[in-house]
């Protein structure tokens, strides 16, 4: 079914949420930098409910530093960038030391054999040398051996050294990767990895024929709300369970918000995505959540769904925000698929606020 568009009750949502972190920032002297509304955004909006409450304590003028820390504990996007740029500035840091640590060796290695080549050279031009003549430069040699082992024992440890920094950078880096990718709650994967995913789908030789599902989940910011901490996190984890079972082998799961969800199915039609959609609501809306202890009936929760296609998009960007329109256009618990209509419904709204 297609709904009819309540856009521009969406955009009073979107602004009321703006103008609290604002006066968050303010009250709480937070720097207003994009990550910081990022956090804010997720504390106000997520289902994440710890989230609040670890900013909030934290006092009037937090560090950046206590803020970065509890954006790269809740595994934010814009904030694991951060761990990643550490890691990418520490293998820097290693590389330049095993190049200081091999040109250091290299010297080394140069002044030993340039002093044995000029012992091999006196006696191949005088095989009777004297042998007190021989016997000082035998001792050269000796020296000169002596210490090249020594140094290469000494190279040896240092390498071992650094070759395990390198490998605790890398497992860094690939913990970071995996938390860049993936919503620390659900295990699912999250909107910077879905965007790559679309990324990908376009530059595939066949990329017609796919649909791109954004859903919220209705009642759980209430849900939430209404309960202790961490009964949230056991919803979010219910649900996707419920979604991972919802989708085959070459289809794709995403969390993308705090009750945002994406879905991109491979090879269907506009009636197969709304037989899709209304599948997977059927399954939540029957579910019996089991929340601190307690089971909650089927109905606790539904889907909104806005659904677009690869086919009237021209890139990844582009199908995300038909996919967006046509969510903010669909009745509550109700599916609307992308129409040219809902872009220009969209245009005149803006048009609107800003006269």
């Amino acid at each position: 079914m297609t709904a009819k568009a309540n856009a521009p009750d969406t955009l009073a949502r979107s602004a009321a949420v703006l103008a609290k972190i604002a006066q968050l920032m303010t009250r709480l002297e937070i720097p207003a930098i994009p990550r910081n509304y990022s956090l804010l955004h997720e504390a106000l909006t997520g289902s994440n409910t710890a989230l609040g409450r670890e900013i909030t304590a934290l006092g009037k003028a937090p560090t950046q530093e206590a803020l970065d820390a509890i954006g790269v504990r809740n595994g934010l996007p814009d904030h694991n960038s951060l761990v990643l740029g550490h890691s990418a500035t520490d293998l820097m840091r290693t590389i330049a030391a095993l190049a200081s640590e091999a040109e250091s060796e290299r010297q080394k290695r140069s002044n030993a054999v340039t002093q044995i080549n000029q012992l091999l050279g006196r006696l191949r031009a005088d095989p009777v040398m004297a042998m007190t003549d021989f016997a000082s430069q035998a001792g050269l040699l000796v020296t000169s051996v002596e210490a090249l082992i020594g140094s290469e024992s000494v190279h040896c440890q240092r390498l071992d050294a650094l070759v395990a920094r390198l490998e605790n950078v890398a497992a860094g880096a690939a913990a970071s990767e995996t938390a860049l990718l993936h919503d620390p709650i659900t295990g699912l994967a999250n909107r910077t990895a879905l965007m790559n995913r679309l990324v990908a789908a376009y530059d595939a030789e066949d990329s017609s024929g796919s649909a791109l599902l954004l859903m919220r989940v209705e009642r759980l910011k209430g849900l939430s709300d209404s309960h202790a901490a961490g009964a949230s996190e056991e919803a979010l984890k219910q649900i996707a369970t419920i979604f991972r079972k919802s989708i085959k082998k070459l289809d794709y799961v995403a969390r993308v918000g705090g009750d945002g969800f994406a879905f991109l199915f491979d090879k269907v039609d506009h009636d197969s995505a709304v037989l899709i959609a209304e599948r997977i609501r059927h399954r939540l809306e029957t579910e019996v959540f089991r929340i601190s202890g307690r089971d909650y009936l089927p109905g606790t929760l539904s889907l909104t769904v806005g659904a677009a296609f690869t086919d009237d998009a021209q890139n990844g960007n582009e199908l995300y925000r038909q996919a967006m329109l046509a969510l903010e256009a669909a009745n509550e618990s109700g599916t609307c698929v992308y129409s040219v209509e809902l872009t220009e419904l969209a245009g005149r709204n803006y048009r609107r606020d800003v006269a």
